[in-house]
């Protein structure tokens, strides 16, 4: 447990893990059950997290003397690397903003992790202004790109239905085209959070596979509008047609985009093609590629930014 300071005159604010006691103030801070839930896991939830391997830790600011909370933040180890954390829940109540207990719950919060935490990153939606200038005053930078979410029916109504894409089955030889786009729809700075990225892993699987699902290209006729220069499989030459690809893990399906190929036009083609081969109206899938341009009209799309901080070590050294 620690102290931070803060204005004259105000109480000061003790940093420490939560505990399941804390669920009712978690709740009072502002959060809805379900993250009260997250933040203030039930045993059988944390043996499920321990069970996929899930190290998620929750951080708290509790007021001395009151023991009221004015703040909350979880830490969730990334699977990839385990020098990278995302956190989320990140919360400071109104009354005790601007007096630095956001930061140091991070900083300090970092302290009560395991060692070598290198790289910390976080998803703030796109209209969070407020949130996204905490950020950066941290010394967070915000991705590129953006992401999105959106229902697949109502995706394929956002622009025209020509000229039709084609979605085709790939093999490991296509492996570095796909990593090609996947660099380009992901960022630099996704790619600073995760040094270790290469072809042979960057969808999480191992040499010539994934773990699970199936990929797909979306590839145009030549000469469209939207086309790239990723180079296809066992070519030397450009392939202009190659704009994204589409992965399927289970029923979850996310749309990998050059975002200098996307558009509104390019995400409905897609969708049509994912529901072509079977996938719900009401499914919810996954976008990463979008240019900044698609936020001035995001229709249906929940936009999101990444903030990262890939040199954490350096920022906040001491």
């Amino acid at each position: 447990m620690r102290p931070t300071g803060g204005l004259p005159g105000r109480r000061r604010a003790l940093i420490r893990l939560c505990r399941p006691a804390d669920r009712a103030s978690i709740e009072r801070l502002g959060h809805p059950p379900h993250v009260a839930d997250i933040l203030c896991p039930r045993p059988a939830r944390r043996l499920a997290w321990r069970l996929l391997g899930t190290r998620a830790v929750p951080v708290l600011a509790e007021e001395e003397g009151t023991g009221a909370v004015v703040g909350s933040v979880q830490f969730v180890r990334s699977r990839r690397s385990p020098d990278t954390w995302m956190f989320g829940h990140w919360r400071v109540a109104a009354a005790r903003r601007r007096e630095g207990i956001g930061r140091r719950m991070l900083v300090e919060g970092m302290r009560l992790l395991p060692p070598q935490v290198a790289r910390l990153y976080s998803y703030v939606d796109w209209d969070n202004d407020a949130s996204i200038a905490a950020h950066e005053r941290l010394g967070f930078e915000s991705g590129r790109t953006l992401w999105g979410k959106a229902p697949l029916g109502v995706l394929t109504t956002v622009g025209p239905a020509t000229p039709a894409l084609r979605l085709e089955p790939v093999g490991p030889r296509d492996w570095p085209v796909l990593f090609t786009i996947y660099t380009r729809a992901m960022g630099s700075l996704w790619l600073r959070l995760f040094p270790e990225l290469d072809p042979r892993n960057f969808l999480g699987g191992t040499l010539g596979g994934l773990r699970a699902g199936v990929v797909a290209v979306a590839r145009g006729q030549s000469g469209a509008a939207w086309s790239t220069l990723a180079p296809r499989a066992g070519t030397g030459t450009p392939d202009r047609s190659v704009a994204g690809f589409v992965l399927w893990e289970g029923e979850a399906v996310t749309v990998f985009a050059d975002p200098a190929a996307c558009d509104h036009g390019f995400l409905a083609r897609a969708a049509l093609q994912v529901m072509a081969r079977g996938a719900r109206r009401d499914l919810e899938i996954g976008l990463r590629g979008l240019p900044r341009s698609l936020a001035v009209r995001p229709g249906p799309i929940g936009l999101q930014v990444l903030m990262g901080m890939p040199d954490v070590m350096t920022r906040w050294q001491g």
